[in-house]
């Protein structure tokens, strides 16, 4: 027989969302549950001296915003990225100054595609304008008004539909881009991908700041706050109500809490969960996630870089689809030897590296690296390679109409994670901080 141990709450998941829920609740008896062997989920960086690999997430909410809060609340050092954000390679042309208007023509291209990336971009441009204006946040709304409505916008066509049939060419460019939610401009709704770009050419709008040190830093603060209430390596099999209450299987144990926290991704919560409304279930599994290949490179140059002044990059037609100059936060002052890029090939692209070992992605990120900038030949002294085979949840067409069922009530089981919004990390801080608040309420 099992047996039993008892706590006022129980948190499935070590991600931020699990963590950010139990910091919240850690003055009550709250144990952290995390099926790996590690906390922090798809945020993961290294440190290498002052510059740091980055494998996961790398670009965070403001002061204003709930993660904002929760770095400060944690003592980490953030600083707003100041590189451009939306630079664009294409052949052997690299845009990263000017105004995006004038891309069209400074890019590669034929007249048939340079018309046609004007009129996608008009098109586009306008869209982000109606964006605005719809994600704008009104006097007395709740935060889940304010998501439902982004959610609605442009949310009966795909991403493509959207935009019409496009050159090759311009497709690529687009999809570079838009690969970055971890799906394809056909499987995404239309406005998400137009949220997307109100991120990129707003730069005040959404996430602009870098955890200095690498973004585990937030994670490695959150965790030393949490001390032993963290239990690692305990996959749990179930969560199921109780009473009031609920118990919570983890191997051999069960715990019995006043409430649990249920912050996995939506697919490992459709299976641990127990007797979940129908429509709720329905939801969960028709959250998809895309794939990722991300390539972190360490650099040893000792002088200025082409890409200094670059934080972003897409870069359509090669092996990855972005890339990262993760230590353009340092970039302040005098610049010091060396530094950090990421890489990475998401959707498609990710697939396309399936049949690779690690070894042969690092070859390939490596030949394209060295193609876009000949200056980062000799100057690369380290290159690690992480897969997330499941990366983001992106939204098809339709997804508003899953979240009221997504958000509905469930008694003393809450749930949190970045598949209930649009705001990346943003949405799982925001929702842990929702289901802490809703805990509390029913102590």
């Amino acid at each position: 027989m099992s047996s039993v141990s008892t706590c006022d709450v129980v948190v499935v998941g070590g991600g931020i969302a699990g963590l950010a829920a139990a910091w919240h609740l850690r003055d009550l008896d709250v144990v952290v549950l995390e099926a790996s062997e590690r906390v922090g989920g798809r945020i993961r960086s290294e440190a290498r001296g002052p510059v740091w690999l980055n494998f996961g997430a790398h670009v965070f909410g403001g002061a204003g915003s709930a993660t904002g809060r929760l770095i400060a609340e944690t003592g980490t050092a953030a600083a707003r990225v100041e590189g451009r954000l939306a630079a664009v390679a294409l052949g052997d042309r690299v845009l990263a100054s000017g105004r995006v208007e004038t891309y069209p023509f400074r890019l590669p291209l034929s007249l048939r595609s340079r018309a046609a990336l004007v009129r996608a971009g008009v098109v586009l441009r306008r869209a982000v304008g109606r964006y605005a204006a719809t994600a704008a946040e009104r006097p007395g709304e709740s935060a889940a008004e304010r998501q439902q409505r982004m959610l609605d916008f442009l949310d009966d066509r795909s991403f493509t539909d959207f935009l019409g049939p496009l050159p090759p060419d311009v497709d690529a460019i687009f999809r570079a881009t838009l690969n970055r939610s971890s799906g394809e401009p056909e499987e995404l709704a239309a406005g998400y991908g137009v949220g997307y770009f109100h991120l990129v050419w707003n730069r005040g709008a959404g996430l602009s700041r870098n955890i200095v040190g690498g973004s585990s830093r937030v994670i490695d603060a959150l965790a030393a706050g949490l001390g032993d209430r963290i239990r690692m390596g305990v996959p749990v099999t179930g969560v199921l109500r109780d009473g009031d209450g609920v118990r919570v299987r983890c191997g051999g144990e069960e715990l019995a809490a006043r409430a649990a926290i249920v912050a996995t991704p939506a697919y490992v919560t459709r299976t641990i969960v127990h007797d979940l409304p129908v429509d709720t279930a329905a939801a969960l599994d028709a959250i998809p996630y895309g794939p990722y290949v991300v390539g972190a490179f360490l650099t040893k140059e000792s002088g200025p870089m082409p890409w200094d002044g670059t934080y972003a990059l897409a870069t359509p037609q090669r092996s990855f689809s972005m890339l990262f100059n993760t230590a353009n936060v340092l970039r302040t002052g005098d610049r010091d030897p060396g530094g950090s890029l990421m890489v990475y090939a998401a959707a498609g692209y990710a697939r396309a590296l399936a049949e690779l070992d690690d070894a042969g992605v690092a070859e390939r990120f490596l030949a394209d690296l060295h193609d876009l900038y000949p200056e980062a030949r000799g100057v690369v002294e380290e290159v690690e390679i992480q897969r997330w085979e499941r990366g983001l949840p992106y939204p098809r067409p339709g997804r508003g109409r899953l979240q009221l069922a997504l958000t509905r009530p469930l008694g003393p089981i809450h749930l949190a994670g970045d598949y209930l919004g649009t705001w990346y990390t943003e949405t799982a801080v925001r929702t842990a901080n929702a289901a802490a608040g809703r805990v509390r309420e029913r102590a």
